[in-house]
């Protein structure tokens, strides 16, 4: 399973299921998603809680979050909010092998996400979070708009070069574009444990070749 690191952005970690193969971070966070290989970039970290009384409660967040909204539709931070509790139920079913589920929240979390975007100021970190939500539930062509719609806001951004490459190269099989990525953000100077993450992705995408 997956390590959940946490800023602002949610980062991707190569996961397999019977439906995907993964590896990104959430934009919300600093590190997000189910682990196996793999890594992204956020911060204040957070471990994912584990178990049945975890998913309850996440449950409970949402409704809450939905129940908000019908009172303030155009709020983007409850929006956002909502968007960031169903990621994290996603990736939670995913890690108790409920993928049908997994995706079903992970699908909720791109749609608030999308309308956050929509009625609220340009976000690269919210952008990135809707793209990796978006790669994680199997949407691949949103994943792709969002994760440039991400880099045209920060040229520079880094879970969102890092996680689009972990995308171009699980989902689109695209070895040298992910390479590419993953090369302009080690020129950004990144700390090491993220440098080191790059480079293991680099050296995984060249393997694959």
């Amino acid at each position: 399973m997956m390590k959940f690191l946490r800023k602002n952005n949610k980062i991707i970690f190569l996961v397999f299921t019977p439906i995907l193969a993964v590896g990104l971070v959430l934009s919300f966070t600093i590190w997000s998603s189910p682990q196996a290989s793999g890594g992204a970039t956020g911060s204040n970290q957070t471990q994912a809680p584990q178990g049945g009384d975890a998913v309850k409660g996440m449950l409970t967040d949402i409704r809450q979050f939905e129940q908000a909204l019908k009172a303030a539709p155009d709020n983007p931070t409850m929006l956002v909010n909502l968007g960031n509790k169903s990621y994290d139920l996603g990736v939670q079913y995913f890690g108790l092998q409920q993928v049908e589920d997994g995706v079903k929240y992970l699908t909720k979390a791109t749609e608030a996400y999308k309308k956050a975007l929509e009625i609220g100021e340009p976000d690269a970190n919210v952008a990135t979070d809707l793209a990796t939500a978006a790669f994680y539930s199997n949407q691949y062509d949103l994943a792709d708009e969002y994760f440039n719609k991400a880099l045209e806001i920060d040229p520079e951004h880094l879970t969102a070069k890092r996680n689009y490459g972990v995308f171009l190269m699980e989902a689109m099989q695209n070895y040298d574009k992910a390479i590419q990525q993953w090369e302009a953000v080690l020129a950004l100077n990144p700390d090491p444990t993220t440098k080191s993450s790059l480079e293991q992705l680099i050296q995984d995408a060249k393997s694959r070749k």
